[in-house]
């Protein structure tokens, strides 16, 4: 009985390390790819975002620092991954591309990209990471909720649920059945709209 037991845990030992190996392998061979394709879909979610960008320079930010300014307005649950200046051809700064996160989406962190003009003209935003429901709160990777973020100039946006939206560009009117996406996705936006209003100060 205790030969058969040991002999058992043996087997189990063996499957366990052989398998330990093999997942490090396997990730070890695939991580370098996935890394790159990770890469190369955030660049070109910045440049949908300004697509009028010749090239992106990191720019130096602290969290403190984009804690004080959520703070500041009101805003909550925010986690900023990346700044960058976009430049123009001639290497001047026309605005920011963020890589920004909100943890208050319905189905967890919401991560997007979003431009912002040297003026303050939103350029809009583009979904990097979103596990929303379906046909609700994924809806906020849809067009006809992303082109309310479009080429307007507000100081702060403001999620409404009565259509009054249409009429005051500072107005988002919510996803129907997902507020709390539409609003997760506003205060990221209004973080980015209140760093590029202060210049990174």
């Amino acid at each position: 009985m205790n030969k058969s037991l040991i002999s058992d845990c043996i087997r189990l030992l063996i499957i366990t390390l052989v398998a330990g190996l093999a997942l490090g392998f396997v990730y070890n061979i695939t991580k370098d790819p996935i890394a790159a394709q990770n890469e190369k879909a955030k660049q070109e979610s910045y440049k949908t975002v300004f697509s009028d960008a010749a090239s992106f320079e990191e720019v130096d930010f602290s969290d403190s620092q984009i804690q004080d300014l959520c703070k500041k307005n009101g805003i909550t649950g925010i986690t900023m991954t990346e700044i960058m200046a976009a430049k123009d051809a001639s290497g001047s700064d026309i605005g920011y591309v963020f890589n920004v996160t909100s943890s208050e989406g319905y189905g967890g962190d919401i991560q997007l990209a979003v431009g912002v003009q040297s003026d303050g003209t939103l350029n809009g935003y583009d979904t990097l990471s979103i596990s929303e429901t379906a046909g609700l709160g994924m809806n906020a990777t849809k067009d006809d909720f992303k082109n309310q973020y479009k080429g307007i100039k507000a100081e702060q946006l403001e999620v409404v649920k009565d259509g009054s939206g249409s009429s005051d560009d500072s107005k988002i009117d919510a996803i129907s059945g997902a507020t709390i996406t539409s609003r997760a996705v506003t205060g990221a936006v209004n973080t980015c709209l209140a760093y590029a209003a202060e210049g990174g100060k």
